[in-house]
This record gives C-alpha cells, sequence and structure tokens, in this order.
C-alpha cells in the first residue's frame, strides 16, 4: 500500500498537468508606469469623430507610440502599431491610409503622427466602410424598412453638414437646437451633438478670420463654423483672450510672410499662440504684400476690427 501510495504522489508531483497554477493577478492601471499627455481637445474630437472600430484602434496606438513618448511624430512601422492594437499587419496598413485620406493622420517625410488640426479631420460615412451587415433577416419588409431608414439618417446628416445656404442669410445648418439652447442660451451655432458652439460674437469672429484666410487662399473652403466658433470660445474661456486680442493676433499672422501661409484657422491660432505672441514683437519680421482681394460675401470692413467695439468680453 505504502509503494503504491508513493506510486501516485510520485506521479502526480511529476506531470506538470496536475501542478497547481495560480490565477492572474489583475491587471491595475496606475500612472506611476507611465502615462500619455494629451490635449482635451484632442481627445473630446476622437470621442465623437465617426471612425470604424480598426481606425479607431490604430489611432489610439498611434497615440500611444508618438505622445506616449513625448513625440508629436516618429518613424513607425506598421508592426508597431499592430503589436499595440492587436490588429494584423495588413489591416493596420489599411485603415492607416484611410487615416492619412481623412487627415486624421499626417505624413512628415517617413515619419507619421497625429494631425492635432482636429478642423481638418474629414469625417467618412460609417455606411461606406462598415463590415458589419445584417444577414439573419425574416422577411423582406424588414429589409426594405431598414434601406429606408439609412436613406433617411444620410439625408439627415447631409443636411446638417450643408454650410450657409445664402449669402445674405444669417440662417445656418449649425443653428443650436432647442436641447443645446437649453443649456447654452447664449449659443447661436452649435455641431449636431452640442459639444462644439460659440455665442454670436465668437461666431463673427470666426467668420472675420475666414474673410483674412480668403485674402492670402482665395480658393479656401468654408469651414464648419461651429468648429471655429468653438475654437473662438475656447480661447477667450479657457486662454483669457478677447475677441480683440484673438482677432488682432490672426490679422498680425495673416501679414507675416511665414505665418500668413500656415495660420488658417482659429485651431492653428491657438496652437502657435505663445510663438505669434514672441514673434510678432520682432521688428525684423517680413510682412507680406497686402493685397487687395476680398470675398465678394463679405458685409462688412473685414479690414477693420471696429465691429468690435462694444463687444461684451
Amino acid at each position: 500500500m505504502n509503494t503504491a501510495a508513493n506510486n501516485i504522489y510520485q506521479f502526480s508531483r511529476g506531470d506538470p498537468e496536475e501542478r497547481y497554477i495560480k490565477p492572474e493577478q489583475p491587471r491595475m492601471a496606475e500612472l506611476e508606469d507611465g502615462y500619455t499627455k494629451l490635449a482635451n481637445e484632442l481627445l473630446e474630437s476622437l470621442s465623437c469623430c465617426n471612425l470604424t472600430a480598426r481606425q479607431f484602434r490604430v489611432m489610439l496606438a498611434l497615440i500611444r507610440k508618438t505622445y506616449g513618448f513625448g513625440k508629436k511624430n516618429d518613424r513607425i512601422a506598421d508592426s508597431q502599431l499592430a503589436e499595440v492594437s492587436g490588429l494584423s499587419r495588413q489591416n493596420v496598413n489599411k485603415a492607416k491610409k484611410e487615416l492619412i485620406s481623412m487627415n486624421y493622420i499626417i505624413l512628415e517625410g517617413n515619419k507619421i503622427g497625429v494631425n492635432k488640426e482636429v478642423s481638418a479631420w474629414k469625417n467618412q460615412s460609417r455606411d461606406s466602410v462598415s463590415n458589419l451587415k445584417t444577414k439573419n433577416v425574416s422577411n423582406l419588409e424588414t429589409n426594405e424598412v431598414s434601406r429606408l431608414e439609412t436613406h433617411k439618417r444620410n439625408t439627415l446628416k447631409k443636411k446638417e453638414i450643408t454650410n450657409i445656404s445664402s449669402e445674405n442669410s444669417n440662417e445656418s445648418s449649425d443653428r443650436p437646437s432647442e436641447k443645446v439652447l437649453a443649456v447654452k442660451p447664449d449659443a447661436v451655432v452649435s455641431s449636431p451633438k452640442g459639444n462644439k458652439w460659440g455665442n454670436a460674437d465668437d461666431l463673427k469672429a470666426a467668420q472675420w478670420i475666414y474673410s483674412q484666410v480668403l485674402i492670402v487662399s482665395p480658393t479656401t473652403k468654408e469651414p464648419n463654423w461651429s468648429t471655429w466658433a468653438n475654437d473662438i470660445r475656447l480661447m477667450r474661456q479657457l486662454d483669457g483672450h478677447t475677441h480683440q486680442d484673438i482677432c488682432k493676433m490672426f490679422k498680425w499672422a495673416n501679414k507675416d510672410l511665414f505665418w500668413c501661409s500656415n495660420v488658417l484657422s482659429p485651431a492653428k491660432l491657438r496652437e502657435k499662440w505663445a510663438t505669434l505672441v514672441i514673434q510678432s514683437q520682432q521688428p525684423s519680421r517680413t510682412q507680406r504684400a497686402s493685397g487687395s482681394q476680398q470675398s465678394a460675401r463679405q458685409s462688412i470692413d473685414y479690414e477693420s476690427t471696429e465691429w468690435m467695439e462694444g463687444i461684451d468680453v
């Protein structure tokens, strides 16, 4: 009996399949293990962007490989993004090309990085990139209803992003809904979700900036007014700049030989503000030759900032 017991004991101890395996300890995310410094505006824009799950995972992987190491861009192979995102290299490459075409990712030589100019991001329709299809449908009527609902949603979406319909009209598709007005009563322009908005003076400053952009680049398309007004509002509320400060700084950048082609939106103005302040105090800066091109849509004298007098800041 003792021999048999010993044999059983020895067999049990010698077989690795029979050994006790301790359960894995829960993984905890701690700042002490490292963190990524990320602008709130970038995070908010990502949270409401219209990306596929695959594109979103590649964006997060790119953020980890750039901002996670304190870099704005870097030489990053598809295999590195695949390792972080858990996707195959082929799927990473496909999603990366899509994000580049949508202006979410920018290329600088052989380096890639996240495009911080979130107003330049292009949200492509999920209907055109989604691989999710409902196949288990019980009858043809359900399919027909689904197609009609999709068409209705797409039609409404196109109406939401339509720019100002008339040159002489103050009405815009960016007009805030009653739900947004209940929370932000002074909003005159807003994104459909209400996360980007501005008051009347924010919108007017955004329109003035656009008029100055047209002087340098007459073919520039009309912007998303809720995004531009929101950037003006953030500079005003978070950065402590008045509308007059904002417009004066943009006017200086718009006349500077270098910055006139590099600062073409409120978002870029906000990003480069500290640098612009320093360089605007340098008397040796070269000014571009003043042009005479003016937008036919202008209803005020945009070369003057007198319209800001009396604005409550």
